[in-house]
């Protein structure tokens, strides 16, 4: 499509033949430097294109007859030169697929200030990306999605974080719509049945953070009271499509709680005028727009008997988007190469103020299984460090992964432990004063932090995680009265090591007996003091640290027999290493089914679903058809009996006054008991109850529950159930119920059912975001997996634009679930060539070529020692 739209642009009158000139495909040059934008735009979401005039001061710092910058699929009517008081005409290119565009002059446009204005229209975008649209209740509504590369589809400029510059926005819409910017509003005026909106200039901002919104909203406003830090109230507002305001009380009266709680960890007050959360149905995540934060609407639009798991993701992502408005928007990173430690930090501040906000919601907790899926892929051997160089437009969306947020969040988690925690704070509180309303590097931070703290240490350890790829594995064994420590590169089996030598230094801290004794691990091995107590080692005190370990037998043993009393992050971080070890061929199954069946009854919600979800996985992928059922039972004996202890009616209101701990953990154990462990009564407890529901029965199936029996639904009533809950989507204004009935369409059974659900998730009556969760849902289940994997490489340009562009590469994490070796060539040649129309990817085409492999890999050396152990054969089992 770019490509389309290059060639119509080249036969333009505005083209101009191409001049000897190497295209920056990645930092644009320093001839031109802009310093101030002034923005224009004429938006009718029912329309199919809008227009934009665009004005740009710069400084042009050496002579230059042609000026690069950014525009992609920008349909340009004019552009010209203002310098000197004349008005120069210039011709617009767009020569790059990536974006990059290029204005040239007929003669040398001289050093010093100039303005460069364009006047040109576009279309909107259907997936997240640039300015974008949606139709809800029969009526369009625009949003923005500018990060990474995305700003430059919705005005020309200079789309790199290190320009970060003032912008004064106008929007001109139909008269019946609102219009919202990051900034206030200052004046509004109506002509001839359209409004122009103009809103106050911003404070310095990079690209990616221009934020609008236009349509027919509902907004509720309140006022977030003044504190200790900030002086004066927040004016603080809820922006959704028609016929939401009644979903906003929890954002209005939560969030705020959220902004204080942030305010006094940084000490500096909310650094923006103003606060806006906008809610959009095709929005996958959010974005920290600064002063108007875009958010998917299941994320802050929330019913009164919401659940657990989304008051935790409304808790998680407000704080980490808020977080964002001092760490990323307030100190904006110079380039890409950093943009880890925006996302490192915000993920790791938005766990911590996430858990101030609600304690009891178990988000401490979970701040560690994400740690454990960044290592998943960090253990694999194509990877990227955290703070990866990056030279090129095609290599900055594979920044934006699970590297990137996960494992930068638990390295700053582990440091932070390292130099304590008010150390650090002060350390952050001095890099965002030192560099506010600027740009700053990690070297910038680095050096902060490391001032603060008065640690010299602290910067060479932090490296070690930022600047190599990898994850550690810690080796704990018996040296005389005391203990060895011991370091090397975790690789599971079918991940070859490759040459490069890699040296961690690793805040160890051993826990035992309620004792903790912390080592800095920074030689290939040390030897340490024992620690005191009867109970088992756990080499990864309160779960804070970066790394797997290893233990000898008889310390596996002593671990698995103890796991049931540890604490829950400890218990977490047991078992994962439990679970690399088996993974790296040292460990039996039999001891994994041990450790499963030991944490299936701990108090904690996660450490008690933390193997299940890796036997799950193992279900899906690699085991044989005959050992499902044996696979089947085991979950049931592991899980059935702890949902039936605590009661199972899935009636709205059926458990009233229980604590969310409770709550939760119900809600975590039915879907395993429904659909690994395939348990009949619950099956036909819950699809009774979503029958009653989709009938008009509301009370019959609490939102806990939706996604679970909505999905027993259509498995079990194939094409009829599917067109009945298809239609029931539709017709529905409620976000988590859309999201969940997508969800459960994605887990139909049957190949005529699975063919009929892929052709209604390209109908319209689905959102764009709506359609690829059908479509994920589809390729991650084994049963339906290849014939997904056909129908989106025979639909592959429709079903990429779906996808919002920062996530455009997640199709190809649809192929990552076989375990064969010719699905890796099978992978290669659908993906290869399309790695232009996903702009980019190649990274993540390499992991999931190396996840197939792993796979394989697993199942000819264990696979024996499953079968054995699930159908309870004594042989063939391996020790450490």
């Amino acid at each position: 499509m770019n490509h389309l739209r290059r060639l119509a642009l080249a036969a333009s009158a505005l083209a101009a033949p191409a001049l000897a000139q190497d295209v920056p495909l990645g930092r644009l040059p320093d001839t031109v430097k802009p310093t101030a934008y002034r923005i224009d735009l004429k938006v009718d979401p029912e329309q199919a294109e809008y227009s934009g005039h665009v004005e740009i001061d710069a400084e042009v710092t050496t002579a230059t007859r042609s000026i690069f910058l950014h525009g992609l699929g920008l349909k340009m009517a004019r552009a010209d030169v203002v310098a000197g008081g004349k008005t120069l005409p210039a011709r617009y290119a767009e020569v790059d697929a990536s974006g990059v565009a290029r204005l040239d002059l007929d003669g040398p446009l001289a050093a010093g200030k100039v303005t460069l204005r364009f006047d040109y229209s576009t279309g909107f975008r259907d997936g997240a990306e640039g300015l974008f649209r949606a139709k809800v209740g029969g009526q369009q509504y625009a949003w923005t999605q500018m990060e990474p590369l995305d700003a430059r589809r919705m005005f020309p400029g200079f789309d790199e974080p290190g320009f970060k510059l003032p912008f004064t926005i106008s929007l001109t819409v139909p008269e019946r719509l609102k219009a919202f910017a990051n900034t206030p509003e200052v004046a509004a005026e109506t002509r001839a049945g359209w409004t122009t909106h103009r809103f106050a200039p911003s404070k310095p901002l990079p690209t990616y953070l221009v934020a609008v919104g236009v349509g027919d909203f509902d907004v509720r406003e309140t006022s977030i009271p003044a504190n200790e830090v900030r002086k004066t109230p927040l004016a603080f507002r809820v922006i959704a499509t028609k016929g939401q305001a009644s979903r906003m009380d929890t954002t209005l009266t939560e969030a705020p709680k959220i902004v204080t709680i942030l305010e006094n960890y940084f000490g500096i007050p909310y650094p923006y005028e103003k606060l806006d959360f906008i809610a959009s149905p095709v929005m996958g995540g959010a974005m920290e727009n600064a002063g108007l934060i875009v958010y998917q609407d299941t994320l802050i639009l929330l019913d009164k008997a919401a659940p657990p798991s989304q008051l935790r993701s409304f808790g998680t992502v407000v704080a980490h988007e808020v977080a964002h408005q001092w760490f990323g928007d307030l100190v904006t990173p110079s380039w890409w190469t950093d943009i880890w430690l925006n996302e490192s930090f915000a993920e790791w501040m938005g766990n911590k103020a996430a858990n101030r906000w609600r304690p009891d919601l178990g988000i401490a907790a979970g701040e560690v299984a994400d740690a454990f899926y960044a290592m998943d892929t960090d253990s694999l051997g194509r990877g990227r460090p955290i703070r990866q160089p990056i030279t090129r437009n095609d290599q900055v969306i594979s920044a934006f992964d699970s590297i990137t947020y996960l494992k930068g969040a638990q390295t700053v988690s582990m440091f932070e432990k390292f130099v304590g925690a008010e150390a650090f704070r002060k350390g952050v509180q001095l890099h965002l004063n030192r560099y506010a309303y600027r740009n700053a590097t990690a070297e910038d931070f680095f050096a902060s932090v490391g001032e603060a703290s008065g640690n010299a240490a602290l910067v060479p350890a932090l490296r070690s995680f930022t600047d190599q790829t990898g994850v550690p594995l810690v080796t704990v064994g018996s040296q005389g009265s005391g203990l060895s420590l011991s370091q090397s590169r975790y690789l599971p089996l079918g991940v070859a090591a490759d040459r490069l030598a890699r040296r961690w230094q690793v805040p160890v801290c051993l826990a035992r007996s309620g004792s903790t004794a912390c080592h800095l691990l920074a030689d290939e091995q040390m030897a340490v003091p024992a620690l005191a107590g009867a109970g088992p080692i756990v080499p990864n005190a309160d779960g804070a640290g970066y790394y797997r370990f290893t233990l000898d037998p008889a310390g596996w043993d002593a671990l698995i027999a103890g796991l049931a009393a540890l604490p829950e992050r400890e218990a977490m971080v047991a078992a994962d290493s439990i679970w690399a070890d088996f993974a790296a061929g040292r460990l039996d199954f039999a001891r994994v089914a041990r450790a499963a069946e030991a944490l299936a009854g701990h108090s904690g919600r996660l450490p008690a679903l933390q193997l299940a979800v890796k036997l799950a996985d193992l279900a899906n992928s690699l085991l044989e058809q005959g050992d499902q059922a044996a696979y089947r039972a085991l979950m049931g004996r592991l899980f059935t009996p702890r949902l039936a202890a605590l009661g199972l009616d899935p009636a709205v209101g059926a458990q009233p006054g229980e604590t969310a701990a409770t709550t939760s953990l119900r809600e975590s154990l039915v879907p395993i008991v429904a659909l690994e462990a395939r348990d009949a009564d619950v099956r036909a407890r819950l699809k009774a109850a979503a029958s009653q529901y989709l009938a008009g029965n509301s009370g019959a199936l609490a939102a806990n529950f939706r996604r679970t029996a909505l999905s027993v639904f259509v498995q079990d009533g194939g094409m009829a159930a599917a067109d009945q809950l298809y239609a029931a989507l539709k017709a529905s204004d409620d976000p988590l119920f859309r999201s969940q009935a997508a969800t459960a369409l994605g887990r139909v059974e049957g190949d005529a059912s699975v063919a009929h659900v892929q052709r209604l998730a390209m109908q319209d009556g689905l959102l764009s975001l709506e359609r690829t969760t059908v479509l994920g849902n589809l390729a991650a289940n084994r049963a339906s997996r290849d014939a997904t994997t056909a129908f989106v490489s025979a639909n592959f340009t429709r079903v990429v634009e779906s996808f919002p562009g920062f996530a455009r590469t997640g199709i190809i994490g649809f192929f990552s679930g076989y375990c064969s070796p010719d699905a890796v060539t099978r992978v290669e040649a659908l993906i290869r060539p399309n790695l232009a129309t996903l702009g980019g990817g190649d990274l993540e085409l390499a992991q999931t070529r190396e996840r197939i492999g792993q796979c394989a890999a697993l199942k000819a050396a264990r696979g024996a020692d499953i079968s054995a152990a699930l159908n309870g054969a004594k042989g063939g089992a391996q020790h450490h």
